[in-house]
């Protein structure tokens, strides 16, 4: 297998950094990967997941407005957030 050159791999980067792609369509709302909006996370207690509006209600993942980049960084943020917000809920206690 033949090596490629620091002054390859360069044009190659330089080729790859110039393309443009034009978005011909899109996938339909049903296979969306995240929604945008819900509550805002200056209004709920990021150590317990507690609304500081509202005294003993818990939220967590999607109804809380927090958007991160694909590939589970979303599904990660809802499950540590309800695994926080449960914990919270259910006085610290953990199973």
């Amino acid at each position: 297998m033949e090596q490629a050159s620091g002054r390859q791999l360069r044009k190659l980067a330089e080729q790859i950094k110039a393309m443009t792609f034009t978005v011909t369509a899109t996938n339909p709302f049903a296979q969306a990967q995240i929604c945008c909006g819900g509550v805002d996370t200056g209004q709920v207690d990021p150590a317990t997941m507690e609304s500081k509006l509202v005294p003993g209600l818990y939220l967590a993942g999607e109804l809380l407005d927090v958007d991160g980049l694909r590939g589970g960084y979303n599904l990660q943020f809802a499950w540590s957030a309800g695994y926080l917000a449960g914990k919270s809920a259910g006085g610290g206690h953990t199973l």
